[in-house]
């Protein structure tokens, strides 16, 4: 029979276990009719239809053999020695007693097993006596050699199923953490579309609304003015597309060459601050401490670029809140410095402070998530001399990577 025919059998005794061990019950029976219908040396001295009940008195208990293993092997070895010690000889339905043994290995512990074969050796000494009294050691070693491979062969069948059963759980154990680690990590992915989509969104449309408010103060003194801040529109307008597409590609599998701009760095600090001098707020950068390139202290493009885009996004962060709730006439100061294994940014701006403290979304908690990715914190609140602050220190190793980050502020 091929692999499938016997996973098939094995699954239909599994939904019918009970028609199952009916049929191999009767089957049993019927091999046995020889020896208790017709001719047979079974049949000399003794009733024949005494032989049929011992006959079904072997075999009917293994009906039962699935549900009751032990107690149908002590039935059925009881049936045996009854069967052995009136007048007459063997019946083929002494097979039985194999067949319940070998269900007790099967499906029962080895500490009950023990008194199983001693019940089964005991009436094999008996069998083996009348069996063959003359040469009854012979008879004996015979069904002992019988009865201990069947032992052996349940033995080794409840092990593999007991090792396949270990393997089928492990498998569907692998399949529900592969499943959580798949939900877990498109939860994460879509919170970090969120955050990248509300720092691009909400940057780049203060920036066009504080170039329209200046287009339309402008428009009648100064059209010129005017007219560079529509532009100073259209261009923020345009780029904020462009970072919603690239970043938006990676939602769409039909996209046949996905985008694949880098992510914005510290490179690219310089033209944020020039939309948000266009769209008329006041910034100044200032940088110090120990940069990555000493030939260029205002050179800190060689830190990681994950850190880069962290650093990034808290500076557009928490200058776009400058531009919501400041004023229109704030100003900001942007401070940065590098140290050996940290970076430091500060952004503190002259606005009404006031305001942000009742601001509610996902700026400050974007910028706390981004932070925590490298080891750090942030702290944001009203600045002691006017306007509002915000302060964060990144770890140069990420979250989880080496040392502990740095916690502790100059």
């Amino acid at each position: 029979m091929s692999g499938t025919g016997v996973r098939r059998v094995g699954e239909l005794t599994a939904r019918h276990p009970l028609a199952t061990d009916a049929v191999f019950t009767l089957g049993v029976m019927v091999l046995g009719l020889p020896s208790v219908v017709g001719p047979h040396p079974a049949q000399v001295g003794a009733s024949p239809w005494l032989l049929r009940l011992l006959q079904i008195g072997l075999t009917a208990p293994l009906l039962w053999r699935r549900r009751r293993p032990l107690a149908v092997c002590y039935a059925i070895a009881a049936v045996t020695v009854v069967q052995w010690l009136l007048p007459g000889g063997w019946l083929q339905g002494d097979i039985a007693l194999l067949i319940a043994v070998y269900g007790v290995a099967v499906r029962t512990a080895r500490s009950r097993l023990l008194p199983v074969i001693a019940v089964y050796e005991a009436t094999a000494v008996l069998v083996a006596v009348r069996w063959q009294p003359a040469d009854w050691p012979t008879a004996l070693v015979l069904l002992t050699v019988a009865g201990g491979a069947t032992v052996a062969l349940g033995v080794a069948v409840r092990f593999r199923r007991a090792y396949l059963a270990a393997l089928w759980d492990r498998a569907e154990r692998m399949e529900v953490e592969r499943d959580q680690r798949a939900r877990l990590s498109a939860a994460a992915e879509r919170a970090r579309i969120a955050r990248e989509m509300h720092d691009i969104i909400t940057h780049n449309l203060s920036v066009m609304i504080g170039l329209a408010d200046g287009a339309r103060y402008s428009l009648r003194s100064t059209p010129e003015r005017a007219e560079q801040a529509m532009e100073g529109v259209s261009d923020t307008g345009r780029q904020a597309l462009g970072e919603l597409r690239r970043l938006l590609h990676v939602l769409g599998e039909e996209e046949p060459t996905p985008g694949l701009g880098p992510q914005p760095g510290l490179a690219e600090l310089d033209g944020l601050l020039d939309r948000v001098r266009d769209a008329g707020l006041p910034v100044e950068l200032r940088t110090s401490g120990d940069p990555p390139n000493p030939s260029d202290p205002s050179d800190l493009t060689d830190l990681p670029a994950g850190l880069q885009l962290a650093v990034y996004r808290i500076a557009q962060e928490a200058l776009t809140n400058t531009l919501k709730h400041g004023g229109r006439d704030a100003t900001a100061r942007v401070r940065l410095r590098s140290l050996p294994d940290a970076v430091d940014i500060e952004i503190v701006d002259t606005g009404r402070g006031e305001r942000h403290r009742g601001s509610e979304g996902r700026g400050i908690a974007g910028m706390t998530e981004r932070a925590s990715a490298y080891g750090g914190t942030v702290e944001a609140g009203p600045h002691a001399g006017g306007g509002w602050r915000v302060r964060a220190r990144l770890s140069i190793q990420p979250a989880g990577h080496g040392g502990a980050p740095t916690r502790s502020w100059e």
